[in-house]
């Protein structure tokens, strides 16, 4: 799969184009009937579309969807899309995103059986997951999204499977749109699958194989040699994208060059696409030209007249319908060297600019010693102790170049030997002791430890980088020296040994169990005996907190809006060993709870369950969307008998706001506040 240029109008690429050269494009036109778009899915649905302020948070140069019903009447859905959409799901510059999307969901299976779903773009296999209402019935839920998750980066959906697109077969009546691949109101099979599956046919189907799916389902397989109680299968699909009429144009580089007054030279390179296009230059001051074409670069140089060059200049690709055009302003062009002598440590810089008229001022990139400025026809010389590995310079003309550095002078010299003892350490008395002097350097010919005072003891191997020896037995500090010798030689440091008895050894202390309320910072407050050199907490159960100050003896958290019992364990570590500690914080019992708080994007799907203590035939639960009760009000549900509620809805015209939390209230007044929501796509 390959992409197009950036369009001037929304900042996506104008087009993808599959391994079969087939080029789609985005449709965001809410008047047309094969786009996917309605008026609805705009901020403003009597005005026109315009980027950004009037635009669709999602769109898609393809997008084929299949659904089934498997045999407890539960739906089975397939997405296969290449969709444009944006960073925080609110269309802005500079956060535009593309991704190949393959998505699988199936409700209503045996919970822990496997399934088997294969389509247009592979096989995929699932144990399907309990559902949280009945353990007993299961699900697939599968996106997988591959492209870029910032702004740009558009190139990362060709690693996607979305590859080639598929289309109406058009060997079976009625045909495509004349300009589209499909019309997405209507179910047609398709093609463009290059998998076979186990009967050598083409992927061009959905198909969900497991325990009893097909049983009670009007998608039962009638694929000789599949048991159609396990199997359900459909070759329909709702198909919609655009075939590219357009190849736009990428401008690469605009160059200006002025070595007289009033009049010089414009260098625009742009890209297209590698077919023939028509594609020329213009603005105030040069003449409209048409640029040369080799493969998909074109080229042009172009003359202007006065004394600056114009502030924009528009390449424009005729061919299209509409022309595509891109407006850019002319930036100068930056010829440098940059050299660093290892003899005389210096650094040197010369840069020009093709404006010899004008003389914009050069500057070079902060490296370490601040921004610094080249004057016009002068050789920028500074001393440094090592070299950058490559330098920016700016104009302020616009133009920008980097440059590595290169080298020259004498190799550098090996340098004087510095022995390096290591650090100071606690030991425990008896026990075997290393002495390391490997972070020592230079041309180093010979090592060589000594004791200088306490208990003496007798060094193992002293003439070698890391000597051994046991520890005494009594509390003492011992203090050794190295001795490195080589070039520049000898150096010697010194390390110091403590040595401790086993009595202090570290017992850690994770304090006392807590009951807290919900929601409230909680501080585990540990402590420990004995000599200790660190402190670590950790989560062991419950629903996942994030700590504070972990390696630290009181650590803290943020209980969970939930109930429930989390459990941490510290571990303190000294000379003498480790040792762990565990500690429980439970939740106070409440009357209401939320046990699962979610809304999937893709279906607008709202999944959220609890439990209340109040009960019978009034007993109710409101759900306002925010951090508090004065959002709006998402739904009004019944507690059952047995306290349990929830909201499980699809298409839902109301969507998380800017909190992404949910409050909830019984009827008899408890509530539970800024719960938040899991945001699924």
């Amino acid at each position: 799969m390959e992409l197009g240029p950036i369009s001037a109008f929304d900042g996506f690429p104008v087009w993808y184009k599959d391994l079969n050269g087939l080029r789609l494009q985005l449709n965001v036109n809410p008047a047309d009937p094969f786009s996917g778009i309605t008026p609805a899915d705009l901020p403003n649905p009597a005005e026109p579309v315009s980027f950004p302020d009037n635009y669709p948070e999602e769109a898609f140069y393809m997008s084929a969807e299949a659904e089934m019903t498997t045999g407890t009447q539960e739906r089975a859905r397939l997405v296969l899309a290449l969709e444009a959409a944006f960073v925080n799901e609110v269309p802005r510059e500079n956060e535009q995103i593309v991704f190949g999307r393959v998505r699988i969901r199936v409700a209503g299976l045996r919970a822990n059986e496997t399934y088997t779903v294969t389509h247009p773009y592979g096989i995929n296999t699932f144990i399907a997951e309990p559902d949280g209402n009945d353990p007993t019935v299961g699900e697939i839920n599968f996106t997988e999204d591959i492209g870029g998750v910032n702004g740009g980066d558009f190139d990362l959906a060709l690693n996607s499977r979305v590859d080639p697109f598929l289309q109406w077969n058009p060997t079976i009546a009625p045909t495509a749109p004349a300009g589209y691949i499909g019309d997405p109101a209507v179910e047609h099979q398709i093609i463009g699958s290059l998998f076979e599956d186990q009967f050598g046919e083409l992927q061009n189907i959905f198909r969900v194989e497991g325990p009893g799916i097909g049983i009670g389902s009007p998608d039962r397989s009638t694929t000789p040699g599949l048991n159609p109680d396990n199997c359900i299968e459909t070759k329909n699909f709702s198909v919609l994208g655009k075939i590219s009429t357009i190849a736009g144009v990428d401008v690469t580089r605009a160059t200006y060059t002025q070595n007289e007054i009033d009049n010089g030279v414009i260098d625009v390179f742009a890209v297209s696409d590698d077919e023939p296009q028509n594609i020329n230059v213009g603005g105030a001051g040069i003449e409209t030209a048409s640029l040369q074409r080799f493969n998909n670069q074109f080229f042009a140089r172009v003359s202007f007249t006065g004394a600056r060059p114009p502030n924009i200049i528009t390449v424009t690709n005729l061919s299209d319908n509409p022309p595509s055009l891109k407006n850019i302003t002319p930036i100068d062009f930056i010829t440098a060297t940059a050299a660093f002598n290892t003899d005389t440590q210096e650094l040197t810089i010369d840069a020009a600019s093709s404006d010899t008229i004008g003389s914009p001022s050069l500057t070079i990139e902060n490296f370490g010693i601040g921004e610094l400025e080249i004057l016009p026809g002068e050789t920028f010389t500074t001393s440094v102790l090592i070299p950058p590995l490559q330098l920016t310079i700016h104009s302020s003309a616009g133009g920008k170049i980097t440059i590595p550095v290169s080298v020259t002078g004498s190799s550098t010299s090996p340098g004087s030997v510095i022995a390096n003892a290591g650090e100071d350490t606690t030991v425990l008395s008896g026990s075997t002791v290393t002495l390391d002097g490997s972070n020592s350097t230079g041309s180093i010919t010979s090592f060589s430890w000594s004791q200088l005072s306490g208990s003496a003891v007798i060094l193992i191997n002293p003439d070698t980088a890391t000597p051994s020896f046991t520890a005494p037995n009594e509390i003492d500090t011992l203090i050794f020296e190295l001795t490195v010798d080589g070039e520049g030689g000898p150096s010697t440091d010194t390390a110091n040994v403590s040595v401790i008895s086993s009595a202090d050894a570290p017992i850690a202390n994770a304090g006392p169990d807590q009951i807290v309320q919900q929601g409230a910072t909680v501080t585990l407050a540990g402590s420990a005996t004995g000599i200790v050199t660190s402190y670590q907490w950790e989560q062991i159960a419950g629903n996942l907190v994030e700590l504070t100050n972990a390696n630290a003896s009181n650590a803290s958290f943020t209980f969970p809006t939930q109930a429930g019992t989390v459990s941490f364990r510290l571990t303190v570590t000294g000379p003498g060993g480790n040792s762990s500690d565990e500690v429980k914080v439970t939740s106070i019992p409440q009357n209401l709870t939320i046990t699962r708080a979610e809304f999937r994007t893709r279906d607008a799907e709202w999944r959220i369950t609890g439990t209340s203590d109040t009960v019978g035939p009034n007993a109710s639960i409101s759900i306002f969307l925010g951090n508090d009760l004065t959002g709006p009000l998402l739904a009004q549900v019944p507690v059952d008998a047995l306290g349990d509620w929830q909201f499980r809805v699809e298409n839902s015209t109301l969507q998380p706001d800017e909190t992404r939390a949910i409050s909830v209230q019984s009827s008899s007044g408890e509530s539970l506040m800024n719960v938040l929501l899991t945001v699924r796509s």
